[in-house]
């Protein structure tokens, strides 16, 4: 279940199960994010039908730890697992990402030609807004220590079996504590004096959209307020919409069966 393939020279930790139509997962960007952690409890409800592959990106759990800080480290994701997909032969899949890789693929089929194979999207966590400030700078704010992790429990988690849970915690530092992976999340911020810094970003729209969308949040995520969710679901011209009762930014961590229920509702009904 556990693999690894060299792409493009980087090497990509992934986890395969099941057989049928691809579903690529995709984890979120902050420190201590891994496939396993993100999809452990989902995958064996999904690769009854279909084939899961829950990749590590590029600076995340066991995958290669590398920065490209000439054109951003979205671009040497992408590049990343277009390879994998490439290496693996995987000429059509719908993906599943979750907060960073959720935008990320909302943005990759708001546009004329995606880069990869993308038949339909789930997006969870995720709204029309960047995340809270507050609860961003938590997740930023860590200083590679176990107990520096400890916050970000409260910005992610709503169910105490998870956001109090020590166990829970030790399992994100080991990916957090892995080596490069502070190195690789802290050069985030880091910016050349001779850079100028971007200005304001234009306001989103995805009303372009026309591959098949499912947003799924959190009932008390922390970082996307339901009004912003509700803003990026009536952009998106179709859109699928799902609120996770008595979970927080990770549902699919808290509420596997809900989630996955939930997932393979919409799956079955754009594949008929």
């Amino acid at each position: 279940m556990s693999h690894y393939v060299v792409a493009d020279g980087i090497r990509t930790h992934y986890r395969d199960a099941g057989d049928g139509p691809v579903v690529v997962l995709l984890h979120g960007g902050e420190y201590g994010a891994a496939a396993e952690l993100t999809w452990e409890s989902c995958i064996p409800l999904w690769s009854t039908q279909f084939r899961v592959l829950a990749l590590d990106l590029v600076g995340f759990g066991r995958s290669s730890k590398l920065r490209d800080f000439a054109g951003g480290q979205r671009r040497l994701m992408i590049a990343q697992v277009s390879a994998v997909l490439r290496t693996l032969d995987i000429q059509r899949a719908y993906f599943v990402g979750t907060s960073l890789t959720g935008r990320m693929l909302l943005d990759m089929v708001n546009r004329d030609s995606a880069p990869w194979p993308i038949e339909a999207v789930v997006a969870a966590g995720i709204g029309l807004a960047p995340p809270s400030a507050q609860g961003r700078k938590v997740l930023e704010d860590f200083d590679g220590t176990l107990d520096g992790l400890r916050p970000s429990m409260e910005v992610l988690f709503h169910d105490p079996a998870f956001r109090d849970s020590e166990d829970f915690l030790r399992r994100r530092y080991e990916f957090a504590a892995m080596p490069g992976a502070w190195e690789t999340g802290a050069a985030a911020a880091l910016r050349s004096p001779v850079r100028a810094r971007g200005g304001p970003q234009p306001a989103r729209d995805y009303g372009s959209i026309r591959v098949p969308v499912q947003l799924i949040r959190g009932e008390h995520d922390a970082l996307v307020p339901a009004d912003t969710w509700q803003a990026l679901a009536d952009q998106i011209p179709g859109a699928r919409t799902v609120t996770v009762a008595g979970s927080g930014h990770y549902p699919q961590i808290e509420r596997p069966a809900e989630f996955a229920a939930a997932v393979l509702e919409f799956l079955n009904e754009v594949a008929t």
